[in-house]
């Protein structure tokens, strides 16, 4: 019988191994693009944190808070990126701890700061992962992230997006986060490549 915790690993071990093909697929193939390398992208998004694990009066419940998120990226190349990104949840809230004594932990307007690497195998389409931290003045958390974004390009560097991104607080909770933002890329060496 597998456990909760045990199906969360698993999702991610199931991402992993479909972000790796699609990598593999897309450097195989050859063409021409602009080069972004050396570009500097900065978003900011206003979204909705979902929490399951949530405690309210005593009782559980799913638990949906406003947050926001501020996150830069260092575009390796028109595919990978590199970021920091960061997420602010301004509530105070409860949730049960995923073991065996069903402990609540109390956060207090917790940020969550990721390092996450992003691929972007096409136009519009981006996956990212990372590991970072979820901090509050009772409680640091370690976590890991997986996400997936979809962007509109608009002019001069310009592009809006909708991102839907799953944290895992390991042996904590976790944290749906649904956002839409807005990017701006400072582009760097700007060139023709050939793969």
């Amino acid at each position: 019988m597998h456990t909760y915790f045990s199906f969360k690993k698993e999702l991610f071990t199931v991402i992993i191994l479909l972000l790796t093909l699609t990598s593999t697929a897309v450097l195989a193939q050859e063409h021409e693009e602009e080069s972004e390398k050396g570009g500097h992208k900065f978003t900011i998004a206003l979204g909705h944190a979902h929490v399951h694990e949530g405690i309210e009066n005593g009782e559980k419940k799913w638990l949906m808070m406003t947050s926001w998120a501020i996150n830069y990226d260092y575009l390796i190349s028109n595919q990978w990126a590199l970021g920091i990104h960061n997420d602010i949840i301004f509530e105070d809230f409860s949730v049960e701890k995923e073991d065996k004594e069903e402990t609540v932990l109390e956060r207090e307007k917790p940020i969550a700061t990721k390092l996450v690497a992003s691929f972007k195998p096409g136009k519009h389409l981006s996956f990212m992962l990372g590991l970072g931290d979820e901090f509050t003045k009772s409680e640091n958390l370690f976590l890991s992230t997986a996400a997936v974004e979809y962007g509109w390009h608009m002019s001069k560097g310009w592009e809006v997006g909708a991102e839907l991104g799953y944290d895992l607080k390991w042996k904590a909770y976790d944290t749906w986060i649904l956002g839409f933002g807005i990017s701006k890329t400072l582009h760097g060496r700007t060139h023709k490549k050939h793969s």
